[in-house]
């Protein structure tokens, strides 16, 4: 069970943290400028003065698996009590990557990566403390981690913290462009765990209360920096954390990786950008299009729910409404702006790599055809 602090100010309790359980050694795995830049250090600082502390940060932001051998080494040197990821959500993967590997000394991790072997011990103890309002991971049993090119996502229960703090101050620093292209990420999760394959009536009320938190907020908090939208953001994106973590995501974050990728941009921003579409792929769909075994009319009920969430009557409504709110906070939808040169050789380099696990967990079944087709719309190819 996850020990649950939020709130601001919420930090402090690190220090209860570690006094309760008599630790003398904290390794910090932490973002390389994040850190200082969100205040955390600072405020860590006094409650770390009576520990040894070591910190690892060497690792960019897409986690790659031979980034997570020094941390590993760096654990098993140290011998920490408890590891602390303080950051995103590529920081606290990887605090949860370095932990679970260093847990399986005799295994190799890339056998770990691929499923070929078994996690079967805890780590440390561990906290996970998100200094941005976006990726949920601090609710998760996933890890990224990229070998080889390629994404691997791990998963099972031993991933997850002991502890979470969800301080919002800590994003109150943020980059408008990190601030939006995670709120965006947050509430992707939200929509895409509640029309989900995998989704649950406990997974749709975390992604039902997410919404409702982020919508009236993302504007105020990402444009306006507004610090009570700011607050709200950061519970927000703990809930489609928690949503995901059920559901799992779906043909958007699917697609988002590679797009990301070869874009150069931010993961958020990159699901963004064909998720409005989706709300008119998964309401059209028909027969044996429909991969959600609870059916057609299930499937035309929840996309009229969501619709309602959205306050829209529609799919056309929807999808224009989330463009519109990804221009209201400042992410552009024109991809001639992000230096897009449009070819039709451009869909194998975004096909290659979508993950056809999340992909499958679309409630509507997205051909070659469906896929080139929406590349289209969301200007990748001249078509």
């Amino acid at each position: 069970m996850i020990n649950e602090l939020i709130g601001s100010g919420s930090i402090c309790n690190i220090k209860k943290i570690i006094e309760e359980n008599s630790i003398q050694r904290v390794l910090l795995v932490t973002g390389k400028a994040s850190y200082s830049k969100s205040g955390a250090e600072r405020l860590l600082e006094s409650f770390l003065q009576n520990v040894e502390v070591a910190r690892f940060s060497d690792f960019d932001v897409n986690p790659k698996l031979e980034e997570v051998s020094p941390g590993k080494k760096l654990l098993t040197s140290f011998c920490p009590d408890i590891v602390v990821a303080i950051g995103g959500g590529s920081v606290i993967d990887m605090g949860k990557l370095i932990n679970i590997f260093s847990a399986h000394p005799n295994t190799d991790i890339k056998l770990l990566v691929t499923g070929e072997a078994k996690i079967t011990t805890k780590g440390l103890l561990f906290v996970a403390i998100p200094t941005t309002a976006g990726a949920g991971s601090e609710a998760t049993h996933f890890a990224v981690v990229y070998m080889a090119g390629n994404k691997y996502s791990l998963a099972h229960e031993y991933l997850r913290p002991d502890y979470v703090i969800i301080d919002p101050v800590l994003t109150y620093e943020l980059p408008q462009y990190i601030a939006a292209s995670g709120g965006l990420d947050a509430l992707s999760q939200a929509v895409e765990s509640y029309w989900a394959v995998g989704s649950t009536e406990k997974s749709k009320k975390y992604s039902t209360e997410a919404i409702e938190i982020i919508l009236p907020s993302i504007v105020k908090a990402v444009r306006d920096k507004d610090k009570l939208a700011m607050d709200a953001m950061a519970i927000g994106a703990n809930l489609a954390g928690k949503a995901i973590n059920i559901s799992k995501t779906t043909a958007s974050h699917a697609i988002s990786y590679s797009i990301a990728a070869y874009l150069g941009i931010a993961h958020g921003h990159a699901v963004a950008l064909t998720l409005g579409k989706f709300f008119i792929i998964n309401s059209q769909g028909k027969g044996n299009l429909i991969v959600d075994k609870r059916g057609l009319t299930y499937v035309e009920k929840t996309m009229k729910e969501l619709f309602g969430l959205f306050g829209c009557s529609g799919p056309m409504e929807c999808c224009d409404k989330w463009y519109k709110l990804l221009k209201d906070i400042g992410l552009t939808t024109d991809l001639n702006e992000l230096g897009v040169v449009c070819h039709s050789s451009n869909i194998k380099q975004i096909t290659n790599n979508i993950n056809l696990e999340r992909l499958n967990n679309n409630p509507v079944k997205v051909s070659d055809d469906m896929l080139n087709k929406l590349l289209v719309h969301v200007g990748f190819f001249a078509g």
